[in-house]
């Protein structure tokens, strides 16, 4: 009961995070159950236990609506201000400070977008202006950070300068700064996981570091989580309960290990403060905490329900977490080995301790690995099935051994020499880990709730099979369930509808094109932008996984700005592409360049079209309107390929970033520009969308891909054009992901937002 109690509060995070349900409609049925519940209690007890669950889920809606409501309510002003905020987490590129002053704005959490380095507990003056944190990209299947931060109560950044930076004066900062300082003068090699390793601080890990333990299984190593708070717990626990079973009394009535767990509580705490107390490492804090607490109750038998408490405390304090990676991959990871531990560990007959504590720990590592699948696979798009391997060599080499000697290190005088040797341990793990780098699969397609759900429940009837009662589930519900959900899968991958989508990729341009028959097509990339982030990688890749493609037919750039064939290097290097199609050799342009070589490297065929070519695919017919053979623009932007899609009954035109000459030049060519649905040309540039282009196409719908950051961008007259003609225009600015879907008669379309 408690159990599915927890769960009904998840729910409820889960639901009023993506509704945003308003809180007052909440309140008073909550209040309402609270008073009737145990009125009716001993009557009505089946009844009441539905409406405990109730409870508890309408409990889980008020614990984020709280926190939404609360920072909706914050004001600010456009004017400049000096302020005074203090570092809270820190990474390369984003910080989150809390205000200090001015007075208005104390204590309020937000961001600022910067790669100057700063450290937790650093203060610094600021002269700038306060903005509301805008969503930028607005797409199905890709959370959005900014999303996340707003869930956590920061809805704001600064924008401005830095004027100074003040080391922290508190005790903790400057045992961090010395912490640091110590692992720099010992000249150990890997610096930079030593310092992720005791303080977090994972800024100095370089990219190539970073992939090898993401495609090993092991990049969980890298960050402070459950795994390293409990090595330490777990070995200074060893340390207290032998210092207590010298005391013969104490070790007979089994107190020693009870006293022993109140005493190591203080060394989690003491570590979470150390590594900079980030939300992270503080839920990994409350979690050991449970644990040890369960220990001194004598409650390690009641272990399910100590991990369902622990998430319930967690999502209490930060409701958010439902969605962070590391809280999900915790949990999973710590139930599994739980549940699969219960049921194969007693089949372990060999009394040999090495050999089966050797079959023990594969098995943990097979059970974290099956319970976090799903997550996994979502948010990272690959996984390693080998990983068991790795994370046999790499947990004790880094963890057991590294960890330690690194902590012992920094607290003993002339402790630079143990840095030096965690150093080489690592540095020696590293190299282990390059020569076993295989079985790594990606792209991996993602899956979606109701798959997860389905994945979850059979794990738990395979493992739960000797009951009737799971026999039963699974014949008549879960196998029912999943081969309907595969059938109508399968019939939507290959329907008879054309879809083409507008992906919201910024001041860029991305359209994916659903062909019947489960043909795909991606036309252009978007950007790829400063700071790492990759529209190809970070918007385009979810959505095409999220979609079960792990295969596009063509790949096609319809001119090589940046803004149209950034993202597309990604795409080309990762995913099973068969052809790629563009207007013409543009070898001048670095990333077109770029682009070529990936070609080769891959034997991705390169294909030239130019007017008066046709490719035809499962009664789809695209027909090239641009640009002439052998035409050598002096703005790329007229070298677009422009391609009137056909299906059966209904077209779709689409233009790239063509201009006012190269549509005149269509309408005097005679080109069939009729269409029913039109791309607008270059973003809605004033310079593109001529009256005269607008009637010759006359379509029933314009959709416009178009961001923030260029001013002029879309152009007011083009728009009014577009108005003049009574042609509706949607927009992914306004509207975010965009699908026009037809079965070759009759046409729809439906935004994100």
């Amino acid at each position: 009961m408690f159990i599915v109690s927890v769960l009904s509060f998840i729910a409820g995070i889960y639901v009023e995070a993506l509704s945003n349900f308003p809180i007052k409609f909440l309140l008073l049925p909550l209040i309402s159950l609270v008073v009737i519940i145990p009125l009716f209690f001993k009557r009505y007890a089946k009844p009441c236990i539905f409406l405990i669950l109730l409870c508890f889920f309408l409990a889980g809606m008020m614990r984020v609506g709280i926190i939404t409501n609360s920072y909706q309510n914050n004001e600010i002003d456009d004017e400049i201000h000096l302020f005074k905020v203090k570092v809270i987490e820190s990474n390369k590129t984003i910080k989150v400070l809390r205000i200090s002053s001015p007075e208005d704005y104390k204590s309020m959490n937000v961001i600022l977008m910067t790669e100057m380095e700063v450290d937790v507990g650093d203060v610094v003056h600021i002269y700038g202006r306060l903005k509301e944190l805008v969503v930028t990209y607005k797409n199905p299947y890709v959370i959005s950070w900014r999303w996340i931060k707003r869930l956590e109560g920061i809805n704001f950044e600064i924008k401005g300068d830095i004027l100074d930076i003040k080391k922290g004066s508190r005790l903790i900062d400057k045992i961090r700064r010395f912490i640091k300082e110590k692992i720099e003068d010992s000249g150990s090699r890997q610096q930079g996981i030593i310092k992720a390793l005791t303080l977090g601080d994972r800024t100095s890990i370089d990219d190539e570091t970073r992939l090898l333990f993401q495609k090993t299984g092991t990049s969980h190593i890298l960050a402070i989580s459950g795994l390293h708070i409990g090595i330490i717990t777990g070995f200074f626990f060893f340390i207290m309960r032998c210092l207590l079973g010298r005391k013969r009394s104490l070790a007979l009535s089994g107190r020693d290990k009870r006293y022993a767990a109140i005493i190591t509580v203080i060394f989690p705490i003491l570590f979470m403060w150390l590594s900079g107390a980030n939300i992270s490492t503080v839920r990994a804090t409350i979690m050991v905490l449970i644990f040890l607490w369960a220990i001194f109750f004598q409650k390690q038998r009641d272990i399910i329900n100590t991990v369902f408490i622990t998430a319930l405390i967690i999502l209490v304090i930060y409701p958010h977490s439902l969605f962070a990676p590391s809280f999900q991959l915790s949990f999973l990871s710590v139930i599994f080995i739980i549940l699969i531990g219960q049921r194969v560990y007693p089949l372990i007959k060999i009394n040999f301790r090495p050999i089966r504590w050797f079959l023990m720990t594969i098995i943990t590592s097979f059970a974290a690995i099956i319970g976090t699948i799903p997550p996994v696979l979502f948010h990272f798009y690959g996984m390693n099935f080998l990983s068991v391997l790795h994370n046999l060599i790499s947990i004790p080499l880094i963890c057991s051994i590294s960890l330690p000697l690194t902590l012992l290190g920094t607290l003993l005088p002339f402790g630079e020499p143990l840095i030096a040797m965690a150093g080489r341990i690592i540095d020696f793990n590293i190299d282990i880990l390059k020569t076993l780098d295989f079985g790594y699969i990606y792209p991996f397609i993602r899956p979606n709730l109701l798959e997860t759900l389905l994945f979850y429940t059979l794990i738990l009837c395979v493992l739960y099979i000797d009951r009737k009662i799971v026999v039963a589930i699974a014949c008549f519900v879960i196998v029912p369930v999943a081969a309907i959900y595969t059938i109508y899968a399968m019939q939507d991958r290959f329907s008879e509808r054309l879809c083409i989508n507008f992906i919201d990729v910024g001041l860029g341009e991305s359209i994916l094109i659903e062909v019947p028959k489960g043909r795909r097509i991606l036309v252009d990339g978007g950007s790829n932008f400063k700071g790492g982030f990759d529209i190809g990688k970070n918007i385009i890749t979810p959505i095409l996984l999220s979609k079960k493609i792990l295969t596009l037919d063509y790949v096609i750039n319809t001119h090589p700005h940046g803004d149209h064939i950034g993202g597309l290097l990604y795409i080309l290097k990762h995913f099973k592409v068969k052809g790629f199609a563009t207007g013409g050799y543009f070898i001048g342009e670095p990333v077109f360049f770029e682009v070529i070589e990936t070609l080769k490297d891959r034997k991705i065929g390169f294909y030239v079209w130019n007017k008066g070519d046709e490719v035809s695919m499962d009664g789809l017919k695209m027909i090239i309107l641009n640009p002439d053979r052998g035409y050598r623009p002096d703005n790329l932007n007229n070298a677009s390929l422009v391609m009137k899609i056909v299906y059966k009954e209904r077209s779709f035109l689409l233009t790239g970033d063509i201009e006012r000459d190269i549509e005149e030049g269509l309408i005097m060519k005679n080109a069939p520009l009729r269409s029913d649905v039109l791309k607008v040309p270059h973003h809605g540039s004033n310079n593109s969308s001529s009256l005269s282009f607008l009637i010759a196409v006359r379509p029933g719908l314009a959709v416009l891909s178009v961001g923030r950051g260029i001013r002029g961008l879309p152009g007011r007259e083009a728009l009014n054009r577009y108005k003049r003609l009574s042609i509706p225009v949607v927009s992914t600015l306004e509207n975010g992901f965009i699908s026009v879907c037809t079965n070759g008669i009759k046409i729809s379309y439906k935004t994100y937002r």
